[in-house]
């Protein structure tokens, strides 16, 4: 009764801020990521330190035969591990690299390389092409200039290259657009942990064709409000 008297006496536009701030605190998880330093969703999976709006569309494609490789680990690797085939990383920070390998999975593989050109130039020591490349790690303009020869080109379904911070990298996705002729989707928005939005862009070859879970999409979004309109 009392809570059906507040409400009645919060405004209409206040209301809606505070509903939109729990959606976003609690919903997404945020404030558990921000509180842990931890990228976290709200049920305590494991998720990439990229945009929502981002996580959100991945967690729409099937992934379930498609190779995955990464620079950068972290939550993000159990995030791909839980999804793709197989996820290779690559890290530089020793400490990191000794608190990620503790729970890695059959399908991962982590490797630690140094600040140099070792640590873009460590794709190129396996024998396979990649249906997704992850650069979210340090050496991100020199990992850009190598991906292209270890992208799958020979499926049907094609391939994808996702920048994180690409809002940051405006020369790199520049790269990507006009000479590796790819198309760019940006993903604006807030993410775990931090206090601003950035960007999360995917680049996708020309005959991108990744299936949807259940062939169904768009998914609602986490807070959407579920209407059929068909």
């Amino acid at each position: 009764m009392i809570e059906k008297i507040i409400s009645r006496m919060i405004p209409l536009k206040i209301k809606k801020q505070l509903i939109n701030f729990k959606i976003l605190a609690l919903e997404y998880g945020q404030y558990g990521t921000i509180k842990n330093w931890d990228c976290i969703d709200k049920n305590n999976n494991k998720i990439p330190w990229y945009t929502y709006p981002a996580i959100e569309y991945l967690n729409n494609i099937d992934f379930s035969q498609k190779s995955i490789f990464e620079y950068g680990s972290g939550n993000s690797s159990i995030f791909w591990s839980n999804k793709a085939k197989s996820i290779v990383s690559i890290e530089h920070d020793k400490v990191w690299y000794e608190k990620v390998s503790k729970n890695l999975k059959n399908n991962q593989i982590l490797l630690c390389k140094a600040n140099n050109n070792e640590y873009e130039n460590s794709i190129t020591t396996f024998d396979k092409k990649f249906d997704v490349i992850v650069i979210d790690g340090i050496r991100r303009v020199e990992c850009s200039k190598i991906v292209e020869h270890y992208l799958n080109k020979e499926s049907d379904e094609g391939y994808m290259i996702i920048l994180d911070n690409s809002d940051w990298y405006k020369e790199t996705s520049k790269y990507f657009r006009e000479n590796l002729g790819l198309i760019e989707v940006d993903f604006h928005g807030f993410g775990p942990i931090n206090d601003y939005t950035w960007t999360t862009s995917m680049f996708l070859s020309r005959n991108f064709n990744f299936k949807p879970i259940d062939n169904e999409q768009p998914n609602f979004s986490i807070a959407a409000d579920k209407q059929n309109g068909e």
